[in-house]
């Protein structure tokens, strides 16, 4: 299921957007006048997902301080009877082929911020997605008849082409991981996911543990046409500094690599994870400016009669392969147990692992 996490991002653009309400310089602002609806909608959604949820607020005017009252309940969230949330799907020629009117849930839970926690208000969608169609979020206004609304494709399936199998870690140049592109995506991350155990030296209590690190500082960005995405600028022997980065020394355990999936030896998980157009130009827009010059644009893919609405509809998904770190590949293990900048990790051998016998 997909659940967009990015909520400090979120968070910003809103608060930024109370901020210009209550302090900004427009003159012609009218505390007097009647009120508009205004929409900040965020949502990525998620081919492989059975479930895609929809996060949406409501702007509000206030003279008091907007941080605070933004963790008013009924400050930004529309009451559900005052709205109509639709989901629709069109084909290539634009076809309405289905619609569905979506159902609210407080079960997910949000972390403690500026906005209502831990409840929060989410609609929810369990479509099954298809990357030939686009998809539709319709909000309507049942008093005015106002409908706002934003479109994305779907980022569509594609998989690794190398590394596949194992990867030599101890590799001191630059290496080229490749993959096939996904259908409407512009954008890609690369993430490093390292399993391993630990095992309490006294009890022989065993914790499962593991990391994540992006390898790419930036977005990768493709064209359309591209029939191969490659990305050159990951040392692998830099995976050692990882592990010492991310691992802090603790004599009371000896740490094992774990085996993902029951798969002996393979601790490593190269993720790709791609996204649509929309949420490139998003990211690009509200990434901070290095420029002494304050004006900033502001970028949303949703419409509305008045352009009152705001935020963003976009696709993701994404690809892994399980990778083996062994002596069979450069002496990978032996670095880890015995390299300069792992060996006060107590990282012991695969082999003597307790998951090892298990597994045999």
């Amino acid at each position: 299921m997909t659940i967009f996490k990015h909520w400090k991002l979120c968070l910003i653009t809103f608060l930024t957007a109370l901020s210009i309400l209550n302090n900004g310089c427009q003159q012609q602002i009218d505390l007097t006048a009647e009120g508009k609806n205004i929409s900040f909608t965020y949502a990525i959604i998620d081919r492989s997902d059975d479930r895609h949820y929809f996060k949406i607020y409501k702007g509000f005017l206030t003279d008091e301080n907007a941080f605070v009252q933004a963790g008013d309940w009924g400050n930004v969230y529309y009451h559900p009877d005052s709205i109509e949330v639709r989901l629709e799907e069109y084909n290539a020629a634009h076809t309405l082929l289905r619609t569905q009117v979506l159902d609210t849930t407080t079960s997910i839970p949000k972390d403690e911020g500026y906005f209502p926690s831990p409840k929060q208000l989410l609609y929810y969608s369990d479509w099954i997605l298809d990357e030939e169609n686009t998809y539709r979020l319709v909000i309507h206004h049942k008093n005015s008849g106002e409908e706002v609304y934003a479109e994305t494709p779907i980022a569509g399936h594609f998989s690794l082409r190398r590394p596949t199998n194992s990867w030599n870690m101890n590799l001191m140049t630059p290496y080229s991981i490749q993959f096939y592109p996904s259908a409407n995506a512009a954008a890609y991350d690369l993430l490093m996911t390292f399993a391993y155990i630990e095992v309490d030296n006294t009890t022989g209590e065993i914790t499962h543990k593991s990391f994540t690190r992006r390898l790419n500082s930036d977005l990768i960005h493709t064209p359309s046409t591209t029939s191969q995405v490659s990305y050159s600028a990951f040392t692998p022997h830099d995976f050692y500094r990882i592990i010492a980065q991310s691992i802090q020394p603790n004599p009371n355990v000896t740490r094992y690599i774990d085996a993902i999936d029951n798969q002996p030896y393979r601790c490593l998980r190269l993720s790709v994870w791609s996204a649509t157009q929309d949420f490139l130009y998003y990211k690009e827009v509200s990434t901070p400016s290095s420029s002494i010059v304050d004006n900033r644009l502001e970028y949303t893919n949703f419409i509305s009669s008045d352009e009152n609405a705001y935020g963003l509809l976009a696709s993701r998904t994404s690809t892994y392969v399980d990778l083996m770190l062994d002596n069979s590949q450069g002496h990978n293990e032996d670095s880890l147990v015995l390299g300069a900048q792992t060996r006060a990790l107590n990282f012991g051998y695969y082999r003597n692992s307790p998951l090892f016998s298990v597994e045999r």
